[in-house]
């Protein structure tokens, strides 16, 4: 099993996943003046990381790679039963993870990070929003998340899952902008996540450390 993947990238996150699993992988370390050859665009259409290969499957996408491997090897605990309504939470959460808590996130790295080569933050992807008002968005969005959290560490049934592998992996970059400063539960959360051991495995060379 091969993992194709660049520091600090949406990557870390089925890294983590492997880590927690303890399931042997190999890190294919992509430089980004290979993802523009037609070999590399074979695994990945659009030259990006990650990439999962697995025998005969090539998966790109970090969330589709995570649930691919949470399914293949679900005897490590990390998803639900099939047919509970625990599985039901986890999707749920796995879905808002990357569709709905993302969004912001990016935005104000793009915002705090202007200077991002065009190949990583493409201009026509780069938001009008003031920071101000990308805060407020990431408020709104992570009040859900709260209200889920209060009185727990983890999202389904105060059980770890893949849903706060992926949860997680969003909210360590908002943590590191100080993005969570105002959000208490938030942070407490992602500081519990941060350390997990196999989450130290998996961030080697990914991310520094946050310092309070």
């Amino acid at each position: 099993m091969k993992l194709y993947y660049f520091p600090k990238t949406r990557a870390m996150r089925p890294r983590w996943c492997l880590e927690e699993m303890g399931i042997p992988y190999e890190l294919m370390r992509v430089d980004i003046t290979q993802t523009d050859k037609q070999e590399y665009q074979k695994l990945h259409p659009h030259g990006k990381v990650p990439v999962l290969v697995d025998e005969d499957i090539t998966i790109f996408e970090s969330a589709a790679i995570c649930a691919y491997l949470t399914d293949k090897y679900s005897d490590k605990g990390l998803i639900p039963a099939p047919g509970t309504s625990a599985r039901a939470y986890y999707y749920q959460w796995l879905f808002y993870a990357m569709v709905t808590l993302e969004p912001p996130v990016e935005h104000y790295i793009f915002q705090v990070l202007p200077d991002l080569p065009e190949r990583i933050s493409p201009l026509k992807k780069r938001s009008e929003l003031s920071m101000d008002d990308t805060l407020a968005w990431f408020t709104q969005v992570s009040e859900p998340l709260t209200a889920a959290l209060e009185g727990q560490d983890f999202l389904v049934e105060n059980q770890f899952t893949t849903a706060d592998i992926l949860t997680g992996g969003v909210l360590m970059w908002a943590l590191q902008l100080g993005m969570l400063d105002n959000h208490k539960i938030l942070k407490a959360y992602a500081e519990t996540l941060r350390e997990r051991e196999a989450f130290g495995r998996a961030n080697q060379d990914f991310y520094a450390k946050v310092e309070d």
